[in-house]
């Protein structure tokens, strides 16, 4: 299992740089990143190296911040492997709350990120048809 944090931040330059300084001025490194905003505010969902140190870092700089559960799949780095697994997931009534991916080698491998109301069974469903997942311990030795 890992996680990812969500940061409500208001929509205005400089904010996500305030973000990054405090993270980078303590060595925690962000693996994933993702910025959505509507109108005058934002979420940013982070995955870090030290979870539990960056969420602490931005509580105590005054940001909202929550922590949430996701799973983290390795997949091949090819067309259509993103829509085999999404095709597993509808045929399980899975239904994702938020997605975003990243390529870790290109060609070779990518990582998606799922977050779902269903959380036990999404990674049930994974784990039972084979796909590798990313653990937060992972994470955290890199």
């Amino acid at each position: 299992m890992a996680y990812h944090l969500s940061i409500f931040v208001e929509n205005k330059p400089g904010k996500l740089e305030s973000i990054t300084k405090i993270l980078a001025e303590q060595e925690i490194n962000i693996y994933g990143i993702y910025v959505a905003s509507a109108g005058e505010f934002g979420v940013v969902k982070i995955i870090t190296n030290r979870l539990a140190e960056a969420y602490q870092l931005l509580k105590d700089e005054g940001f909202t911040v929550s922590k949430r559960k996701v799973s983290i799949v390795l997949l091949p780095d090819r067309p259509g492997e993103m829509h085999k697994l999404l095709m597993l997931l509808a045929r399980h009534q899975i239904n994702l709350d938020d997605c975003y991916g990243f390529v870790l080698e290109a060609k070779t491998q990518a990582a998606l990120v799922l977050e779902a109301e269903k959380h036990s069974l999404l990674e049930e469903v994974l784990q039972a048809h084979d796909y590798q997942l990313l653990s937060e311990a992972k994470l955290s030795t890199g």
